[in-house]
């Protein structure tokens, strides 16, 4: 009964390490840099090329901007690196790619959980059992929707640092 829920927490954990391992590959100095040629042009004001937030209900966008242009999303289900829209600052390309990274764990443990939930919730339904063997699953699934939430939103933060950086170059 017990043994699906070790082979889901088993299986999160493997994916959290291949994340991880995936995101520290990519070094920040063999990112393009598109953005760093657009922050070198003269004519680039705050006004024009600072970065914001914006919120979607499966991502953070990043725009830039009066124009408000996607320059770059952090997806909660599928992220891709958003440290090319961060080029030409450091610091920017730094907090972004820990960003990338809680945000690849963050969705692994996010998938996973509704992966868990619905396969545990349909052994449920199926058994009429709370105690059917897709319980333990369904707990699972759970605990680790429970889990992501914390680890979203401090990639959240990391991406807001990231916009902090990257806009410091724009003096007021």
């Amino acid at each position: 009964m017990i043994r699906p829920t070790k082979h889901l927490l088993a299986l999160a954990c493997a994916s959290a390490v291949a994340t991880s391992a995936e995101a520290q590959r990519t070094a920040p100095a063999a990112l393009p840099s598109a953005a760093a040629h657009a922050a070198a042009d003269s004519a680039c004001t705050y006004a024009r090329c600072a970065l914001w937030i914006a919120p979607r209900w499966h991502a953070l966008d990043v725009a830039r901007g009066d124009r408000r242009e996607r320059a770059g999303t952090l997806d909660f289900f599928w992220p891709r690196d958003v440290r090319p829209t961060f080029a030409g600052s450091d610091s920017a390309v730094h907090a972004a790619g820990r960003a990338v990274r809680r945000r690849r764990l963050g969705a692994a443990l996010t998938d996973l959980g509704a992966i868990g939930l619905a396969v545990g919730s349909a052994r449920i339904a199926r058994h009429g059992d709370l105690h059917a063997p897709g319980g333990g699953l369904a707990l699972a699934g759970v605990a680790l929707l429970g889990a992501s939430v914390p680890v979203q939103f401090a990639a959240d933060g990391e991406l807001s640092r990231a916009v902090w950086w990257y806009n410091a170059r724009f003096g007021r």
